[in-house]
Protein backbone atom coordinates (compact mmCIF):
# COMPACT_ATOMS: atom_id res chain seq x y z
CA UNK A 1 0.00 0.00 0.00
CA UNK A 2 1.15 3.31 -1.19
CA UNK A 3 1.28 6.15 1.76
CA UNK A 4 -1.13 8.40 2.10
CA UNK A 5 0.07 12.11 0.74
CA UNK A 6 -1.81 14.63 3.03
CA UNK A 7 -1.19 17.29 0.71
CA UNK A 8 -2.87 15.88 -2.65
CA UNK A 9 -6.58 15.53 -3.34
CA UNK A 10 -8.59 15.10 -5.99
CA UNK A 11 -12.06 16.25 -7.33
CA UNK A 12 -14.30 14.75 -10.18
CA UNK A 13 -17.94 15.26 -11.32
CA UNK A 14 -19.93 11.99 -11.91
CA UNK A 15 -22.92 10.93 -13.24
CA UNK A 16 -24.23 7.40 -14.23
CA UNK A 17 -20.65 6.04 -13.80
CA UNK A 18 -21.60 2.88 -12.11
CA UNK A 19 -18.92 1.13 -14.19
CA UNK A 20 -15.94 3.38 -13.69
CA UNK A 21 -16.78 4.76 -9.81
CA UNK A 22 -15.39 1.79 -7.98
CA UNK A 23 -11.83 1.87 -10.24
CA UNK A 24 -11.55 5.59 -9.98
CA UNK A 25 -11.79 5.20 -5.91
CA UNK A 26 -9.66 2.34 -6.10
CA UNK A 27 -6.85 3.84 -8.16
CA UNK A 28 -7.00 7.13 -6.56
CA UNK A 29 -6.54 5.91 -3.22
CA UNK A 30 -4.07 3.36 -3.79
CA UNK A 31 -1.71 5.80 -5.25
CA UNK A 32 -2.11 7.72 -2.04
CA UNK A 33 -4.13 10.85 -2.79
CA UNK A 34 -5.30 12.32 0.52
CA UNK A 35 -8.88 12.65 -0.47
CA UNK A 36 -10.91 12.35 -3.02
CA UNK A 37 -13.79 14.77 -3.60
CA UNK A 38 -16.93 13.80 -6.02
CA UNK A 39 -19.71 15.78 -6.92
CA UNK A 40 -22.69 13.62 -8.14
CA UNK A 41 -24.61 15.33 -10.80
CA UNK A 42 -28.15 13.66 -10.35
CA UNK A 43 -26.71 9.72 -10.80
CA UNK A 44 -29.92 7.62 -10.91
CA UNK A 45 -27.65 3.99 -11.96
CA UNK A 46 -26.44 4.07 -8.23
CA UNK A 47 -23.40 5.86 -8.47
CA UNK A 48 -24.11 8.23 -5.93
CA UNK A 49 -25.17 5.39 -3.40
CA UNK A 50 -22.11 3.70 -3.63
CA UNK A 51 -19.91 6.98 -3.44
CA UNK A 52 -22.02 7.41 -0.31
CA UNK A 53 -21.34 4.36 1.01
CA UNK A 54 -17.80 4.20 0.51
CA UNK A 55 -17.52 7.88 2.56
CA UNK A 56 -19.02 6.20 5.14
CA UNK A 57 -15.84 3.71 5.42
CA UNK A 58 -13.30 6.16 4.82
CA UNK A 59 -12.78 9.74 5.43
CA UNK A 60 -10.52 10.07 2.35
CA UNK A 61 -14.00 9.95 0.09
CA UNK A 62 -16.23 12.49 0.13
CA UNK A 63 -19.59 13.24 -1.88
CA UNK A 64 -21.84 15.94 -2.82
CA UNK A 65 -25.04 15.85 -4.74
CA UNK A 66 -26.34 18.78 -7.22
CA UNK A 67 -29.41 17.71 -8.80
CA UNK A 68 -30.12 20.57 -11.93
CA UNK A 69 -30.81 20.56 -15.69
CA UNK A 70 -27.63 22.74 -16.69
CA UNK A 71 -23.86 21.34 -16.60
CA UNK A 72 -22.47 23.10 -14.67
CA UNK A 73 -19.45 21.36 -14.50
CA UNK A 74 -17.05 24.20 -14.42
CA UNK A 75 -18.54 26.43 -11.38
CA UNK A 76 -19.22 23.08 -9.28
CA UNK A 77 -15.29 22.13 -10.23
CA UNK A 78 -13.89 25.29 -9.31
CA UNK A 79 -15.99 25.64 -6.06
CA UNK A 80 -14.87 22.23 -4.78
CA UNK A 81 -11.33 22.50 -5.61
CA UNK A 82 -11.58 26.08 -3.53
CA UNK A 83 -12.78 24.18 -0.84
CA UNK A 84 -10.24 21.41 -0.82
CA UNK A 85 -7.55 24.41 -0.83
CA UNK A 86 -9.16 26.11 2.09
CA UNK A 87 -9.32 22.39 4.21
CA UNK A 88 -5.19 22.23 3.71
CA UNK A 89 -4.67 20.47 0.41
CA UNK A 90 -2.00 22.44 -1.58
CA UNK A 91 -2.08 20.00 -4.39
CA UNK A 92 -5.64 19.71 -6.45
CA UNK A 93 -5.77 16.89 -9.14
CA UNK A 94 -9.45 17.44 -11.19
CA UNK A 95 -10.14 14.68 -13.30
CA UNK A 96 -13.12 13.01 -15.02
CA UNK A 97 -14.81 10.00 -14.71
CA UNK A 98 -12.89 8.60 -17.71
CA UNK A 99 -9.63 9.37 -16.41
CA UNK A 100 -6.83 7.93 -14.28
CA UNK A 101 -3.71 10.08 -13.88
CA UNK A 102 -0.54 7.89 -13.85
CA UNK A 103 1.32 9.51 -10.82
CA UNK A 104 2.10 8.71 -6.85
CA UNK A 105 0.94 11.25 -4.84
CA UNK A 106 3.61 11.45 -2.59
CA UNK A 107 5.87 11.69 -6.17
CA UNK A 108 3.87 14.82 -6.75
CA UNK A 109 4.73 15.96 -3.17
CA UNK A 110 8.43 15.24 -3.85
CA UNK A 111 8.50 16.79 -7.27
CA UNK A 112 6.96 20.26 -5.75
CA UNK A 113 8.07 20.40 -2.56
CA UNK A 114 10.51 23.96 -3.61
CA UNK A 115 7.64 24.89 -5.54
CA UNK A 116 4.73 27.29 -5.01
CA UNK A 117 1.56 28.54 -7.20
CA UNK A 118 2.26 26.14 -10.00
CA UNK A 119 0.39 24.08 -12.28
CA UNK A 120 1.08 20.47 -14.16
CA UNK A 121 -0.41 18.72 -17.12
CA UNK A 122 -1.41 15.17 -17.88
CA UNK A 123 -1.84 13.94 -20.92
CA UNK A 124 -4.23 11.71 -22.86
CA UNK A 125 -3.80 7.90 -23.19
CA UNK A 126 -6.78 6.54 -25.14
CA UNK A 127 -7.74 3.17 -24.26
CA UNK A 128 -10.31 1.37 -26.99
CA UNK A 129 -13.35 -0.97 -26.00
CA UNK A 130 -13.88 -4.32 -28.19
CA UNK A 131 -16.24 -3.09 -31.17
CA UNK A 132 -19.10 -6.34 -29.46
CA UNK A 133 -19.21 -4.50 -26.19
CA UNK A 134 -23.02 -2.47 -27.51
CA UNK A 135 -24.12 -2.26 -23.38
CA UNK A 136 -21.68 -1.47 -20.14
CA UNK A 137 -20.85 -4.87 -17.99
CA UNK A 138 -19.73 -5.37 -14.79
CA UNK A 139 -15.34 -5.55 -15.37
CA UNK A 140 -15.82 -5.00 -19.64
CA UNK A 141 -13.04 -2.59 -18.95
CA UNK A 142 -11.15 -5.45 -18.35
CA UNK A 143 -11.24 -5.82 -22.50
CA UNK A 144 -9.41 -2.06 -23.06
CA UNK A 145 -6.17 -3.52 -23.92
CA UNK A 146 -5.76 -1.51 -26.98
CA UNK A 147 -4.96 1.78 -26.96
CA UNK A 148 -5.18 4.24 -30.59
CA UNK A 149 -2.64 6.20 -31.42
CA UNK A 150 -2.52 9.96 -30.84
CA UNK A 151 -3.08 11.71 -34.46
CA UNK A 152 -1.86 15.62 -34.56
CA UNK A 153 -4.45 15.91 -37.27
CA UNK A 154 -7.19 14.31 -35.08
CA UNK A 155 -9.06 17.91 -34.62
CA UNK A 156 -12.36 18.80 -34.10
CA UNK A 157 -12.96 19.61 -37.84
CA UNK A 158 -11.70 16.11 -38.95
CA UNK A 159 -13.29 13.91 -36.04
CA UNK A 160 -16.58 15.71 -37.01
CA UNK A 161 -16.29 15.34 -40.89
CA UNK A 162 -15.71 11.58 -40.42
CA UNK A 163 -11.95 11.77 -41.71
CA UNK A 164 -10.66 10.79 -37.99
CA UNK A 165 -11.71 9.11 -35.26
CA UNK A 166 -12.37 10.70 -31.27
CA UNK A 167 -9.60 7.82 -29.66
CA UNK A 168 -7.11 9.30 -31.63
CA UNK A 169 -8.18 13.71 -30.43
CA UNK A 170 -5.77 14.18 -27.53
CA UNK A 171 -6.06 16.72 -25.14
CA UNK A 172 -3.86 17.82 -21.80
CA UNK A 173 -5.82 18.64 -18.46
CA UNK A 174 -4.03 20.71 -15.77
CA UNK A 175 -3.91 19.98 -12.11
CA UNK A 176 -1.97 22.43 -9.43
CA UNK A 177 -0.09 23.28 -6.44
CA UNK A 178 -1.55 26.02 -4.77
CA UNK A 179 -2.71 28.26 -1.51
CA UNK A 180 -4.88 30.51 -3.22
CA UNK A 181 -7.93 30.23 -4.41
CA UNK A 182 -8.17 29.53 -8.43
CA UNK A 183 -10.82 29.27 -11.50
CA UNK A 184 -10.51 26.78 -14.08
CA UNK A 185 -11.69 26.60 -17.25
CA UNK A 186 -14.50 24.13 -18.93
CA UNK A 187 -13.20 20.75 -19.23
CA UNK A 188 -10.05 21.58 -16.53
CA UNK A 189 -8.05 22.23 -19.51
CA UNK A 190 -6.52 25.55 -18.18
CA UNK A 191 -7.59 28.23 -16.41
CA UNK A 192 -9.15 31.47 -15.85
CA UNK A 193 -7.63 32.36 -12.92
CA UNK A 194 -4.84 30.39 -11.38
CA UNK A 195 -0.90 29.95 -11.45
CA UNK A 196 0.57 31.27 -14.40
CA UNK A 197 3.70 28.86 -14.28
CA UNK A 198 4.34 25.30 -15.36
CA UNK A 199 5.94 22.78 -14.29
CA UNK A 200 8.07 21.21 -17.57
CA UNK A 201 6.45 17.23 -16.69
CA UNK A 202 3.33 16.10 -18.33
CA UNK A 203 1.89 13.06 -16.76
CA UNK A 204 -0.03 10.52 -18.49
CA UNK A 205 -3.88 10.26 -18.16
CA UNK A 206 -5.35 7.02 -19.19
CA UNK A 207 -8.15 8.00 -20.49
CA UNK A 208 -11.86 5.49 -21.35
CA UNK A 209 -13.53 7.70 -23.98
CA UNK A 210 -16.05 5.37 -24.80
CA UNK A 211 -16.64 2.44 -23.65
CA UNK A 212 -19.49 0.72 -25.04
CA UNK A 213 -22.01 1.72 -27.93
CA UNK A 214 -24.41 3.01 -25.90
CA UNK A 215 -22.35 5.78 -24.74
CA UNK A 216 -22.82 7.49 -27.65
CA UNK A 217 -26.72 7.68 -27.18
CA UNK A 218 -26.10 8.66 -23.63
CA UNK A 219 -23.78 11.41 -24.56
CA UNK A 220 -25.48 12.72 -27.39
CA UNK A 221 -29.40 12.59 -25.81
CA UNK A 222 -28.23 12.68 -22.50
CA UNK A 223 -25.50 15.19 -21.74
CA UNK A 224 -26.15 17.12 -24.37
CA UNK A 225 -29.37 18.98 -23.87
CA UNK A 226 -28.07 19.75 -20.77
CA UNK A 227 -24.82 21.55 -22.18
CA UNK A 228 -26.57 23.11 -24.84
CA UNK A 229 -28.08 25.89 -22.09
CA UNK A 230 -25.39 27.23 -21.08
CA UNK A 231 -23.10 26.86 -23.94
CA UNK A 232 -21.70 30.21 -25.04
CA UNK A 233 -18.66 29.53 -27.38
CA UNK A 234 -20.07 26.92 -29.53
CA UNK A 235 -16.55 24.77 -29.46
CA UNK A 236 -17.04 24.19 -25.84
CA UNK A 237 -17.93 20.72 -25.76
CA UNK A 238 -18.19 20.06 -28.96
CA UNK A 239 -17.99 16.06 -28.60
CA UNK A 240 -21.57 15.87 -27.35
CA UNK A 241 -22.89 18.00 -30.56
CA UNK A 242 -21.19 15.62 -32.92
CA UNK A 243 -23.05 12.66 -30.74
CA UNK A 244 -26.24 14.57 -30.62
CA UNK A 245 -26.03 14.91 -34.32
CA UNK A 246 -25.02 11.83 -35.70
CA UNK A 247 -27.13 9.48 -33.39
CA UNK A 248 -30.16 12.18 -34.65
CA UNK A 249 -28.93 11.13 -38.28
CA UNK A 250 -28.76 7.74 -37.75
CA UNK A 251 -25.15 7.37 -38.13
CA UNK A 252 -24.20 5.58 -34.60
CA UNK A 253 -23.13 2.33 -35.95
CA UNK A 254 -20.23 3.90 -38.61
CA UNK A 255 -19.24 6.16 -35.66
CA UNK A 256 -18.60 3.14 -32.64
CA UNK A 257 -16.98 0.94 -35.63
CA UNK A 258 -14.68 3.98 -35.73
CA UNK A 259 -13.81 3.99 -32.13
CA UNK A 260 -13.90 0.22 -31.16
CA UNK A 261 -11.63 -2.32 -31.39
CA UNK A 262 -12.07 -5.98 -33.77
CA UNK A 263 -11.25 -9.19 -33.25
CA UNK A 264 -7.54 -8.07 -35.11
CA UNK A 265 -6.88 -5.12 -32.98
CA UNK A 266 -8.23 -2.28 -35.45
CA UNK A 267 -10.84 0.87 -36.10
CA UNK A 268 -13.05 0.52 -39.24
CA UNK A 269 -12.31 4.51 -39.93
CA UNK A 270 -15.26 5.17 -42.18
CA UNK A 271 -13.97 2.18 -44.21
CA UNK A 272 -10.19 2.80 -43.25
CA UNK A 273 -8.73 0.14 -41.22
CA UNK A 274 -6.69 2.03 -38.42
CA UNK A 275 -3.88 -0.68 -36.48
CA UNK A 276 -4.08 0.06 -32.73
CA UNK A 277 -1.67 -0.86 -30.00
CA UNK A 278 -1.78 -3.76 -27.68
CA UNK A 279 -1.29 -1.90 -24.44
CA UNK A 280 -2.12 -4.17 -21.01
CA UNK A 281 -0.97 -1.08 -18.55
CA UNK A 282 -4.57 -0.10 -18.31
CA UNK A 283 -5.89 -3.58 -17.51
CA UNK A 284 -3.02 -3.86 -15.10
CA UNK A 285 -4.05 -0.49 -13.17
CA UNK A 286 -7.56 -1.98 -13.26
CA UNK A 287 -6.84 -4.39 -11.38
CA UNK A 288 -4.58 -2.91 -8.70
CA UNK A 289 -7.40 -0.66 -7.96
CA UNK A 290 -10.09 -3.33 -7.45
CA UNK A 291 -7.64 -5.52 -5.47
CA UNK A 292 -6.87 -2.16 -3.21
CA UNK A 293 -10.67 -1.40 -2.92
CA UNK A 294 -11.74 -4.89 -1.67
CA UNK A 295 -8.57 -5.42 0.17
CA UNK A 296 -8.68 -2.20 2.37
CA UNK A 297 -12.45 -0.98 2.13
CA UNK A 298 -14.53 -3.79 1.67
CA UNK A 299 -16.83 -2.40 -0.96
CA UNK A 300 -17.91 -2.56 -4.65
CA UNK A 301 -19.97 -1.46 -6.66
CA UNK A 302 -23.26 -3.85 -6.64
Amino acid sequence: MLPVAESVAGVCIVREARDLIPFLCGHYLRIGFGHVAFIDDGSSDGTFEFLSRLARRTQRVSVKRVVEDQFNQRAHLTEMANALIAAGYVIIVPFDADEFWCVEAHRLEELLATQSNIAFNGEWVNFVQHRKRLLPRPFDLFGMTFRAPALADANRTNVTEFLRPFVSYVEKKVAFKTNSAVELSLGQHGFLSGPDKYCQRIFEIFHLPIRSRCEIEKRGLNYEPRRAKIRADPGASWQSVFHREIVLAGNADAVWAANSADRNGRLDVYGTPQELTRDERLRHLLILAATHLLIHHRTWAL
